[in-house]
């Protein structure tokens, strides 16, 4: 793009205040204040928090140095902007966030925003409206740019590469902007050696030696109390000079026709100074054929006679912009003079090199071209499906119609670069990627052209098609006619909401697509025509079908009214489509509470009181009024925990009734599942399941040796504080796929494809700034049609009898999934359980004293006592008369009742 900057504009933001001296410019330049003040202090508490978390995703950061760039922006200030808001009186451009991040640099300061946002893949939305976002963005960025250049070392000296990649502050060689890059590093380098803000930031006591970083004239300049600058020099009052060959040569300057890139120039042999008075009209995609770095040196050779306007890297998408845009570079022969040449490092015999990073940078790049006033439009892309194998010296295609395409496409040319292993159709999308969507809702409806029923489509089209009705499970998309400019306009349709879910097909001329079924609730149709030539279009209708939601159901038996032994239980589970999950629990009664054998993979507790199988670590967790209560909102990882043995199925499910309080910022809650060491912060190797109250969002964690990995966001869920939600979360063991469900309503799912089978020993809640009301906990196995439930002693299912005959010592639950997703309600069976037999009684012969004798040979009288049973009772005694001890041969047994 073509652009002028104005280098003057910098000084005023980089110091407090000035005073006009004739041709010279006196500057007060103020030391950063070593107390932090009361607002500071309270600001910092706020995202404390966060830093914490950044340090812990990304542990390769220096600690302190993420504090110290936001204190240098922002005072720890989460920086924002209303729609009405005054432009500084000097016209300076928005900073936004904790970290101080320029959105729109005006031209002249880089936009870090940007960069950190595509770095981080945080959307730039959620960097300026969540601080919490705006730090882990940063961080994230950080990490990668010092990945980037290979800085291992924590060293604070260390960093400046990536602290000046990461500043929205110019770089040029002009010594005014030199300076003002050396203020912004000196004020980072001091607050990380004050020893106030390191006990404060809990970061070590750093000692960098700034005058061996700065070099001796500069520190002194950076530290004096008064700065003098004129045109050319700044010195202070003593007459010390600042010097323009420090701190910023570390880096190339950047181009000034596109701000990203950096500006290394060709040999001037190599191209021609102005284009003769030719507009420059296209865009010319070439490969190296080699390396980023060869390709750069080769340009400096004049033997070479060749050279690009831009250079771009694979592994990351670097440009290196190497002539200027006005000036005809000699990369495609007779076409020069009005073309502008893109190498991308790489060969076309392989397709390795092509990466997403450097395919996006070279988007960018395109189009700022488009938008740079030379008429170009980003529709005149190449993407046709012939492309990649088309050259025009055969074939006279694709014309001139097309202004963005390959070295293989232009006439009088030998080349073939950059290939079939390029990916035109990727590119088209990522250069025309502000293509918005029209979305069609109903559950049928008609779909025809942007000429409608009766006219054609027009040329330059490119135009998306939504097709998502309310609630549908998959669509039926029937052509009744279709007639495109063969090979030159093409349909392509999606299985999905957008343009990158996977293709179904794509059709030109008159291959009609017919009957397009969807898997799922949405299709996605996209339409460009080129140049010229129209037809008739199409027309189609679809067709949708809603979901299921009918709940499945199931219910359980067992053989006995009292179990006295081992039994087994039957589950009887239906649904309109099938029950495709299981799930069992059992509970017992100890004549107090409720609750399971934990190590037999179940697990129960009502929170009636602080059970002793709980372990709380981090936090004020209670029990009150049959509520678990954790209520330190200032905890960032809450954590109690339990034993759970659930290494005895292949699924399980876990049950709690919840809400969260307070009112502060950031506030989340989540659960722990088979975690093999719950006493460590992240609970070891573990998953977690975590819902955030103010990012509205539901997310899923993988955690390997303590280190958490988020693995999935689904957003838009919304978490009312203060009220009582019922969640379930599933996992199974042999898929991977964890499950969500909230009030019985399914909110999403995460699928691990190195699923954790083993070590799963505890379960943990945890929360971060809030406080939470848990009314109860229950954990379910899966389980065949039938199960075998044991009786006995502690390590069996059912380890208590009945307390008397009215009280029931234990009870089986069933919950059971259908293949959509819909979970029946839960039923359960009470049981009685008795396995000790009555106490012995005593008989006597006779009515009283026991006798050996009797004379009666019509009568015999006996006395017995009394028979107790506590679990179920004495239901009846029974007798009998033999000639021997136990024999019954005179009178058979008989029912006495009671």
């Amino acid at each position: 793009m073509k652009k002028i900057s104005f280098t003057f504009i910098l000084i005023f933001f980089i110091i407090a205040g000035f005073s006009q001296n004739n041709s010279d410019i006196n500057i007060q330049s103020s030391k950063i204040t070593l107390d932090v003040n009361k607002t500071i202090a309270n600001n910092y508490e706020i995202i404390k928090p966060f830093f914490e978390e950044s340090y812990l995703m990304y542990p390769s950061i220096p600690r302190g140095i993420l504090e110290a760039i936001s204190f240098t922006n922002s005072r720890f200030f989460h920086i924002s902007h209303n729609q009405n808001d005054d432009e500084s009186c000097i016209g300076l451009p928005k900073y936004y966030g904790v970290m101080g991040l320029v959105q729109d640099g005006k031209n002249y300061f880089r936009n870090n925003l940007i960069k950190v946002s595509e770095l981080s893949n945080i959307s730039v939305n959620e960097i300026i409206t969540s601080p919490e976002k705006n730090i882990i963005a940063f961080a994230s960025a950080y990490n990668s740019v010092k990945s980037k250049l290979n800085i291992t070392s924590k060293n604070i000296e260390d960093q400046i590469p990536v602290l000046i990649e990461l500043s929205e502050l110019p770089l040029a060689n002009d010594i005014k902007n030199n300076f003002a890059l050396n203020s912004n590093l000196y004020s980072v380098f001091i607050f990380l050696n004050n020893k106030y803000y390191s006990i404060k930031c809990a970061f070590p006591e750093y000692n960098i030696d700034l005058e061996n970083v700065f070099g001796e004239n500069n520190y002194k300049i950076l530290s004096s109390g008064h700065v003098i600058m004129s045109d050319s020099t700044i010195t202070n009052t003593l007459g010390q000079k600042f010097f323009n060959n420090h701190i910023s040569n570390l880096l190339s300057p950047n181009s000034s026709d596109y701000s990203p890139a950096i500006w290394n120039a060709a040999a001037s042999c190599n191209y021609t100074v102005g284009r003769s008075g030719t507009f420059v009209s296209a865009v010319v995609v070439h490969d190296v054929e080699g390396t980023y770095a060869g390709c750069i040196s080769w340009f400096q050779n004049c033997a070479a006679s060749v050279s690009a306007h831009y250079v771009l890297r694979s592994s990351d998408g670097q440009i290196t912009q190497m002539v200027l845009e006005a000036d005809k570079a000699w990369h495609v022969g007779s076409e020069n003079p009005y073309t502008i040449g893109f190498e991308h490092e790489g060969y076309v015999a392989q397709s390795s090199w092509y990466t997403t990073a450097m395919y996006t940078s070279s988007a960018n790049l395109v189009r700022d071209i488009c938008n740079s006033g030379y008429g170009i439009s980003p529709l005149r892309t190449g993407f046709w499906p012939w492309l990649g194998t088309t050259y025009y010296n055969s074939s006279s295609i694709p014309g001139s119609c097309t202004k963005i395409k390959g070295h293989q496409h232009y006439p009088n040319q030998t080349h073939n670069d950059p290939g079939p292993n390029w990916n035109w159709d990727y590119y088209y999308k990522l250069i025309n990627n502000g293509t918005s969507a029209t979305t069609l809702t109903t559950a049928t409806g008609n779909f025809y052209d942007s000429g409608g029923s009766g006219l054609n489509y027009g040329d330059d089209e490119r135009k998306i098609w939504v097709i998502t009705p309310v609630g549908a499970s998959n669509i039926t998309l029937n052509f009744s006619s279709f007639d495109l400019e063969s090979t030159w306009d093409y349909m392509y349709i999606y299985d999905g909401t957008d343009e990158w879910a996977p293709l179904i097909g794509y059709f030109t001329g008159s291959n009609s697509p017919g009957i397009i079924n969807s898997t799922g609730g949405a299709l996605t149709i996209e339409f460009r025509s080129d140049c010229s030539t129209n037809t008739t279009g199409w027309a189609a209708n679809w067709t949708s079908t809603s979901p299921d939601n009918i709940a499945p159901t199931t219910s359980i038996s067992t053989p006995n009214t009292w179990e006295t032994s081992d039994f087994t239980a039957t589950f009887t589970d239906a649904d309109n489509v099938g029950v495709e999950k299981s799930f069992y629990q059992v509970l017992d009664f100890d004549g107090t509470y409720w609750g399971a054998n934990s190590n037999n993979g179940f697990f129960a507790d009502n929170f009636d009181i602080l059970q002793p199988n709980w372990t709380s670590t981090v936090g004020i967790w209670n029990v009150t009024a049959g509520e678990l209560t954790q209520t330190d909102e200032a905890q960032n990882n809450s954590n109690i925990y339990a034993s759970l043995n659930q290494n005895l199925s292949n699924r399980y499910l876990y049950h709690f009734i919840a809400k969260v309080n307070s009112t502060g910022a950031n506030r989340r809650f989540g659960f722990h599942f088979f975690s093999d060491d719950a006493t460590l912060p992240n609970r070891g190797n573990s998953y977690f399941v975590w819902f955030r109250i103010d990012d509205q969002s539901l997310q899923f964690y993988k955690v390997q040796n303590d280190t958490f990995n988020l693995v999935n966001t689904i957003s838009s869920i919304v978490t009312n504080v203060g009220q009582y939600y019922d969640y379930k979360i599933s996992y199974d063991k042999v898929t991977g796929k964890i499950v969500v469900w909230r009030d019985n309503v399914y909110l999403g799912s995460w699928t691990d494809s190195s699923p954790i089978i083993n070590n799963g020993n505890f379960i943990s809640f945890r929360t971060g700034n809030c406080s939470i009301n848990i009314t109860e906990l229950k954990v379910f196995r899966s389980r065949y049609p039938t199960a075998t439930i044991t009786i006995g002693d502690n390590t069996k299912d059912i380890r208590y009898q009945n307390q008397n005959p009215l009280t029931f010592a234990a009870k089986i639950k069933s919950i059971v999934v259908d293949a959509n997703n819909n979970l029946s309600l839960i039923d359960y069976h009470n049981l009685n359980i008795d396995w000790t037999v009555p106490s012995t009684v005593t008989v006597n012969d006779g009515i009283s004293n026991d006798v050996d004798t009797i004379f009666d040979n019509t009568t015999v009288s006996s006395v017995c006592t009394i028979s107790n049973d506590q679990n179920s009772g004495i239901l009846e005694y029974w007798f009998a008369v033999g000639t021997s001890p136990g024999a019954s041969d005179i009178v058979n047994w008989t029912n006495n009742g009671v």
